[in-house]
């Protein structure tokens, strides 16, 4: 099977979109061979694209952004966006050289990245198409009217309505004849995208799980002090949960209740946690900052729990299935664990409430083996249900019997 796929970013094993799309080539069946068409947008070097190449036994073209995106960023006129009935990129086309080389390829279908790139979807209808989005846009500017920091902020209200219009009317206009599959790594994406837009073909596929340092490692709780990882940038996505939880921590000592920090040292992983660390550390917790780790899965396995306060976000976390794939117990709100095939009380922590995490705290030390067997199931389910294999041939499999579809 021939592909074409085309992308606003080169693949690389790590950087959030762009390391998506490089573990699905990565798991891919060796009789699909793939020739990509990309912006390079996360400017890889050529030595990077090189290395790409040899690893997922690819084929990488570069193509030039039109010049009048260029001129946008250029001469810093990206405001005129307000005026626009749609996000910018929707705007995108490839120009009819490059058109001409990707059908001289006569590829068996065309793979499309990124949920603005719905113009160059429809400049191929001859082929089979799927066009990984990877999430519902508009149901993440929903989602956020909903939160209290965002209705709490007129600016930043506004602009989310703003927004929110623009990528309704976007994935109402997608191409929504048979021969185009929409891929999405969110049930509830899929979901929200179908009843925007009723006729397209929408369906949900597991996010791939990316590095895992040892899938055999022995899983034990740290002694005599369990190890807890938050990890990720302070920022709107966990302001508000993150804010909750510390609030709720810091309490229970303050209760004069030293259970915990007797028990647990907690580790921040990313930047703008400051306030948080201090505030733990007054109230006499053991507690370290680390604003950037040079290897990201050695710092992560050297912890027991991750907790992950998210309080806005759609699609698939990845730094939840990172820790449940390195065998970390993971604790985590509604938003956290969506999409990931883990079962609350079975292979993860679910909560709603901050006292439900402290309940769950004081509760592991007396029952270790039960946390440690629940961090064990986790990583059996990721490593099984969300394997770069299994879901790898789920999306290829679009393609299967792929012909050229009669104009």
């Amino acid at each position: 099977m021939k592909i074409v796929f085309i992308t606003p970013v080169v693949p690389f094993v790590d950087g959030g979109t762009s390391a998506h799309i490089y573990h699905l080539m990565l798991g891919r069946d060796k009789n699909i061979s793939i020739d990509i068409y990309t912006f390079n947008n996360n400017h890889r070097s050529k030595d990077d694209i090189k290395c790409v190449e040899q690893e997922l036994d690819v084929r990488i073209h570069l193509i030039i952004m039109p010049r009048w995106i260029r001129m946008l960023f250029k001469m810093h006129l990206l405001f005129l966006r307000v005026f626009l009935k749609f996000p910018i990129f929707y705007y995108l086309k490839l120009n009819q050289q490059t058109i001409q080389e990707i059908n001289s390829l006569n590829p068996d279908g065309v793979w499309i990245y990124g949920e603005e790139l719905a113009l160059i979807t429809k400049q191929f209808p001859q082929y089979r198409r799927v066009h990984t989005l990877p999430d519902s846009e508009a149901m993440y500017f929903y989602r956020m009217l909903q939160q209290r920091f965002v209705t709490d902020d007129t600016m930043l209200y506004w602009k989310t309505v703003f927004l929110y219009r623009k990528y309704c009317r976007m994935e109402k206009a997608y191409d929504d004849s048979s021969s185009v599959t929409h891929h999405l790594v969110g049930l509830a994406d899929v979901n929200f995208i179908k009843n925007n837009n009723p006729k397209i073909d929408a369906r949900f596929i597991r996010h791939p799980h990316y590095h895992i340092l040892n899938p055999n490692r022995e899983l034990s709780f740290h002694q005599p002090k369990i190890k807890i990882l938050i990890a990720g940038q302070y920022n709107y996505y966990m302001k508000q949960e993150a804010d909750l939880l510390v609030e709720q921590i810091n309490a229970n000592v303050n209760a004069n209740d030293n259970y915990l920090p007797k028990n647990y040292v907690f580790t921040f992983l990313g930047k703008g946690w400051e306030k948080h660390v201090e505030t733990l550390k007054d109230a006499g917790y053991e507690v370290e900052h680390i604003t950037f780790a040079p290897n990201y899965q050695d710092e992560l396995v050297k912890h027991d729990i991750q907790i992950t306060p998210i309080a806005i976000g759609t699609g698939t976390k990845g730094k939840v299935l990172d820790a449940l794939a390195n065998g970390l117990l993971v604790i985590g709100t509604p938003y956290a664990m969506e999409n990931i095939a883990v079962e609350n009380g079975v292979s993860c922590i679910e909560y709603h409430e901050p006292q439900e995490v402290i309940d769950v705290l004081k509760d592991i030390p007396s029952n270790m083996d039960k946390y440690e067997q629940m961090a064990i199931k986790g990583r059996e389910a990721i490593l099984t249900i969300h394997g770069r294999e299994t879901v790898s041939k789920q999306l290829f499999s679009m393609f299967q019997g792929a012909t050229r579809i009669k104009q």
